[in-house]
C-alpha cells in the first residue's frame, strides 16, 4: 500500500467513534450532577484522544477537528439534545483546534499535543445552558431527573465552576493526546 494514500474507510470510521464516544460519555451524567457537568466532559476528552490522533497522523491537512465536530454536532442537533448556536459553538471549537494546529504545523506531532485538548471543550456547548440560562436548566433537569438533582446542578452554575470545567477538560485531553501518542509510537503506528 502506497505512504501518502489516505484511508478514507478509516477515517470514517474513526469520525463515527468519535461521536458515539462523546455520546456515551453523557450517560455517566445520570449518576450525578458532578459526573454530568465535570467528568462527562473530561471522559469525552479522554476516550476522543485515540481517535483523532489516528485520524491527525494519517490526514495531515487542515479540518480533522472541524470534521470531528461537525458530525458530533450533526447527530446531536437533530436528537433535540444542543440547538443551532450550541452546534456552531461545538463546530467553533473544532475550527479553532484545527486553526491552531495548522499555525503550528500540520505534519508536527506538538501541534496535535496543543490543538486536541481545544476540541472536546465543544462538548460544553452541549451543558452552555446550565450558565447561560440557568433557571430552563434546573427546571429540565428537576423535570427528567429530579429536584435533588437540579439543586446539585446550582453548586455547578458558578464562573469559577465552568473555568473549572474548561481547565479539566484541557487537561484531561493534553495528558491523554500525549499518552495515546506514546502507545502509538511504541506500535510504530505514529508517522
Amino acid at each position: 500500500m502506497e505512504k501518502n494514500k489516505i484511508n478514507y474507510v478509516g477515517i470514517i470510521g474513526c469520525v463515527i467513534l468519535y461521536a458515539v464516544t462523546s455520546f456515551a460519555s453523557a450517560f455517566i451524567g445520570f449518576l450525578s450532577p458532578w459526573c454530568w457537568i465535570v467528568l462527562f466532559p473530561m471522559l469525552a476528552a479522554v476516550l476522543g484522544a485515540p481517535t483523532y490522533l489516528w485520524v491527525a497522523s494519517r490526514w495531515q491537512r487542515f479540518g480533522v477537528a472541524t470534521v470531528f465536530a461537525l458530525v458530533l454536532a450533526a447527530v446531536l442537533l437533530p436528537m433535540g439534545e444542543i440547538d443551532y448556536l450550541q452546534a456552531v459553538l461545538m463546530v467553533a471549537a473544532g475550527v479553532i483546534s484545527d486553526v491552531v494546529r495548522h499555525v503550528l504545523g500540520n505534519n508536527q506531532t506538538t501541534s496535535v499535543f496543543i490543538a486536541y485538548p481545544i476540541l472536546p471543550l465543544g462538548i460544553l456547548a452541549w451543558l452552555m445552558k446550565l450558565w447561560s440560562n440557568s433557571e430552563w436548566y434546573y427546571n429540565g433537569a428537576a423535570e427528567e431527573i429530579g429536584t435533588d438533582y437540579a439543586e446539585g446542578l446550582k453548586t455547578l452554575s458558578s464562573t469559577s465552576s465552568l473555568i473549572m470545567v474548561i481547565f479539566l477538560v484541557l487537561v484531561a485531553g493534553y495528558i491523554t493526546i500525549r499518552i495515546a501518542a506514546a502507545k502509538m509510537k511504541s506500535g510504530k503506528k505514529l508517522g
